[in-house]
């Protein structure tokens, strides 16, 4: 058996410890009740979804623990706190139960760490009752810039500090993860995404052993499937705890 931080890969730990997402501008219904049949399926920790598809997925997830989610401000971050408080606010009336919201960018880059901290903060209150998921996109950050983003999502209330949209043009590095751990407290959970179609099972492993809670991807079902070869691969020899 593998074990990271304590807990054992088992099936059915480990889709709880990825977020299933379909995120893509052109996603069709049909790509959704595929997706729906996935997180039936395997149980995952969520299914995340353009704000447009949040209706369906509340009601194909019904009888479900798998938690429905969307993305605000997807993916740039450059809205209005005003616009992103509002798309929150009507995610959680139609039954959101985490929100993965963009921050300003622009605005962590200039130093304006008081803003990004306010909007993050305004933001968990008006989800209140739903998981807040701060995306940073390290992608266009330094490491200085990541450890502020990361300070300013755990002063915020954020739930998890996220570390892209899968929009860059690059996904994190193993080191960026780790630095994400690093740098807010046991208080605030780490979601990686945005390795797109290179989300393999190895990779996912990686980044949970480099202190992910969550992974992002579209590739759960490949992730679960191929728990069995990572343990014939790895077996006892690797343990994190």
């Amino acid at each position: 058996m593998l074990q990271v931080r304590g807990i054992t890969l088992t099936r059915e730990t480990l889709a709880k410890m990825i977020d299933f997402s379909i995120l893509h501008p052109y996603t069709q219904e049909k790509d959704i009740l595929q997706g729906l049949e996935y997180c039936r399926k395997y149980k995952f920790n969520s299914f995340c979804v353009n704000p447009n598809f949040l209706s369906m997925i509340v009601d194909g997830l019904k009888g479900t623990d798998v938690e429905p989610s969307v993305v605000l401000d997807f993916p740039f971050g450059a809205g209005t706190r005003q616009m992103k408080l509002a798309a929150a606010e009507d995610a959680v009336k139609r039954g959101a139960k985490a929100l993965d919201m963009v921050i300003d960018i622009g605005a962590l880059k200039d130093k304006n760490y008081k803003l990004v901290i306010e909007e993050i903060r305004d933001l968990v209150k008006a989800a209140e009752g739903a998981k807040t998921k701060i995306i940073i996109e390290v992608a266009y950050l330094t490491k200085e810039e990541i450890v502020a983003a990361c300070k300013c999502v755990e002063e915020g209330g954020g739930h998890y500090v996220k570390s892209s949209t899968g929009r860059a043009d690059r996904g994190p590095t193993m080191e960026e993860v780790k630095l994400m751990r690093e740098s807010v407290s046991e208080n605030v959970g780490v979601k990686v995404a945005g390795t797109g179609r290179f989300w393999t099972s190895q990779i996912a492993f990686g980044c949970l052993l480099a202190g992910a809670d969550l992974i992002g991807t579209r590739s759960g079902p490949q992730i679960v499937e191929d728990l069995p070869l990572l343990e014939e691969m790895y077996g006892n020899r690797l343990k994190v705890v």
